[in-house]
């Protein structure tokens, strides 16, 4: 496809006519009226986009086409009018293989009259998107090994892309047990987009756009890593901001806007020059205008909830006294998450001795605020595996094996919601969304997440992923997708758009 620079004339008048600079009479001119185009299509790279408008006209039945010139334009969405834009076809209709690389379009109809040179146009988007465009990942794993899937989100739906590595030549073997695949936005711009994909031989940071192999986890570093290192747990919730808990129990922070960078352990007490030993848990305010001002972590040591602040990235500092209970809390911390709940409350189940189990609540959407706190008797707490926290009901969700348990803090009872027999649940989770606004966090960030093993399936095809609708009043589960052909799961995450 050629590139041209476009100026698109804006030829709008008064009434239907235009001037004979001759005599000076005005006369009606012939009107071209373009329907038969959708306001938006979604095209897949490499296919035959096809378009074929309904043209009308007043002085005209448009037998002889060749009174008029076509030209269909692409201009990459937002950038305004005079950008570079690609020529797809000079046809009255369009009927051409897509090669634009994926992303928003304004395409442009122009329809020209001969006579008159009057041009009329036709503005309409459309989103090229690539099959690993947006969607699912997976990390499982199989046979002692590790194995990154994608269900890609298409035109007709989600499709598995099995071993997505191998499949789209992304220059990545992936060795050691699964760990962690999580999409980050590093920067504002969608350069910055990105996947880190852990296992327990190491990171390594995939390209945003093409999923393929990009750097190893050390390039984004500005210190030199230990021998073995790897990042267990990657916390990103807006652009330019990020955690990362590694495997050496240290935590590391990015950000972007003040151009601070993954470097030295961020799990130091102001004033002291020892790490603490840090939880991979992190918490924050929800709503992703203010998430980048204070960050709660939590100090295994002297298992204590901390502030890490954005003005000081290089340390962490006490947490103010509370009104329900000591941040100092005696505890261990079994799990922490930050919700939509509440407009952003954060849970964190507390293990006391392993003989009593908390459930605390705070918030920090403007000052630090504690909403709940109590004696967490749920069913079989101390052999819970995995934890996710509803974002539209609080209740708490966990399992013990293959038993799916709904926790309500407000009657303090737990409630088995699926006993899968056999078979376990291996992962669980709510949102994960960076992007609130996008749709596939409007679809899903209120779903609950499971990924369930069956040991009788070969251990290439043993997993399934499952998403289900959390009803009111302690309903039973509404089972809304399932997915099978994966590894025994271990981490899932999407890759927005």
């Amino acid at each position: 496809m050629k590139k041209l620079l476009l100026y698109i004339l804006s030829v709008f008048a008064l009434s239907s006519c235009y001037k004979d600079k001759g005599n000076y009479d005005y006369v009606d001119i012939n009107e071209v009226s373009i329907t038969g185009i959708d306001s938006l299509y979604t095209v897949n790279y490499g296919s035959v986009f096809s378009v074929k408008p309904i043209l009308s006209f007043t002085k005209d039945n448009a037998a002889d086409t060749s009174a008029y010139r076509y030209m269909w334009l692409a201009s990459l969405a937002n950038t305004g009018q005079t950008a570079n834009v690609d020529t797809l076809s000079y046809s009255r209709d369009l009927e051409e293989r897509i090669t634009l690389t994926s992303g928003k379009y304004d395409v442009f109809y122009r329809v020209t009259d001969k006579q008159t040179g009057v041009t009329f146009s036709k503005r309409f988007l459309i989103t090229v998107v690539t099959s690993v465009y947006e969607g699912w990942l997976l990390l499982s794993e199989v046979n002692g090994g590790s194995r990154l899937d994608m269900l890609s989100k298409g035109t007709e739906g989600y499709k598995p892309i099995y071993d997505l590595p191998g499949t789209i030549g992304a220059g990545l073997t992936l060795s050691g047990l699964p760990v962690e695949v999580k999409f980050a936005r590093l920067t504002t711009a969608a350069s910055g987009h990105t996947v880190f994909v852990s296992t327990t031989t190491g990171t390594h940071r995939l390209d945003g756009e093409t999923l393929k192999w990009k750097s190893p986890l050390q390039t984004d570093f500005f210190s030199d890593l230990p021998a073995g290192f790897y990042a267990d747990k990657i916390t990103c919730r807006t652009s330019g901001v990020a955690y990362l808990h590694g495997n050496d129990g240290n935590m590391y922070y990015h950000m972007y806007t003040f151009s601070v960078y993954f470097g030295l352990p961020v799990n130091v007490m102001y004033g002291r020059s020892v790490p603490f030993r840090v939880s991979p848990f992190v918490a924050y305010y929800n709503e992703i205008s203010n998430s980048t001002n204070t960050h709660i972590l939590y100090d295994m040591d002297g298992q204590c909830f901390v502030k890490h602040i954005y003005s000081m990235p290089a340390y962490c500092t006490e947490m103010p006294a509370g009104t329900m209970f000591n941040y100092k809390t005696g505890k261990d911390l079994v799990y922490m998450a930050t919700t939509r709940f509440n407009n952003g409350d954060t849970y964190a189940i507390l293990d006391s001795a392993h003989v009593k189990y908390y459930l605390a609540r705070f918030n920090i959407a403007t000052n630090i605020v504690q909403t709940y706190y109590d004696e967490m008797p749920a069913t079989s707490i101390a052999q819970a595996e995995n934890f996710a926290v509803s974002p539209d009901m609080g209740y708490v969700f966990y399992n013990v094996g293959g038993k799916l348990y709904e926790y309500d803090a407000s009657t303090k009872q737990s409630k088995l919601m699926i006993d899968y027999g056999q078979k376990s649940v291996t992962f669980l989770k709510f949102d994960g969304f960076i992007a609130t606004g996008l749709t596939g966090a409007k679809n899903y960030y209120n779903k609950l997440q499971v990924g369930v093993y069956d040991p009788a399936l070969p251990a290439d095809r043993c997993g399934t992923f499952e998403l289900y609708t959390v009803p009111g009043v302690n309903g039973n589960l509404v089972l809304n997708e399932s997915y099978t052909g994966f590894g025994k799961i271990k981490s899932i995450t999407y890759r927005e758009r």
